[in-house]
């Protein structure tokens, strides 16, 4: 009796999980893609960055990995970097006209976005971008690079990316910004009170532009 109502907790915390966004089984779902739709995945390039996006016509997904995440750190004064997980149904993953708009308001800053899928779904990803106003090319963690399992791939990506000992974390983050190739921040919920004062848009509350960065989210 006791062995199950173990058993029923624990399908019940993993349907919860599940539920949340999060796969049972932590992969990126590379191992489980049908061959038809390897031709979906496309390999990265800088002209991508700045690319729009007609998503009723087809969806591919660009393979990035730290080596072109840097050149793109290069080229361009912001780089606001997203870690998105299209299998969660929370509105702030579901919401992708959000992460566009707010970008937009800091073109004139240089800023880019680079929005990357944790996970090889097209169709997924086709769906929510048909029904939203997203016209920016989704690219995905290149599963050579960072391998197939989501929490250590969400690992290796931070650590692969952080370059200022102001910023720790044993997971890693959503959201990075990276201003002239320095992470400046690190959080996992991007606002527009965050870009505005990393982008001197405004003046910081209690810091001076000079003591940036400034770490808002700590884990």
């Amino acid at each position: 009796m006791l062995m199950k109502k173990s058993y029923l907790l624990a399908l019940s915390f993993l349907l919860f999980l599940n539920a949340c966004g999060i796969i049972a089984i932590n992969e990126n779902d590379y191992r489980a893609l049908p061959k038809t739709y390897f031709k979906y995945i496309k390999p990265f390039n800088l002209g991508l960055v700045t690319k729009t996006v007609n998503y009723s016509d087809s969806v591919f997904l660009y393979e990035i990995n730290t080596p072109e995440i840097k050149k793109c750190l290069a080229r361009y004064k912001y780089v606001w970097i997203h870690l998105w997980r299209p299998y969660c149904e929370a509105d702030y993953c579901q919401n992708v006209t959000f992460f566009e708009q707010l970008a937009k308001r800091y073109q004139k800053k240089k800023l880019q976005l680079l929005f990357i899928s944790q996970s090889y779904d097209p169709l997924t990803v086709k769906k929510i971008m048909e029904n939203s106003s997203f016209h920016k090319p989704v690219f995905v963690l290149e599963d050579a690079s960072y391998g197939h399992k989501l929490r250590k791939a969400h690992k290796l990506f931070f650590r692969e990316l952080n370059n200022n000992p102001a910023f720790h974390s044993k997971n890693g983050f959503d959201d990075l910004l990276f201003k002239d190739t320095l992470l400046v921040y690190a959080g996992n919920r991007m606002t527009a009170r965050v870009l505005d004062s990393l982008t001197g848009s405004i003046e910081p509350e209690g810091k001076a532009a000079a003591n940036l960065p400034v770490n808002f989210t700590k884990q």
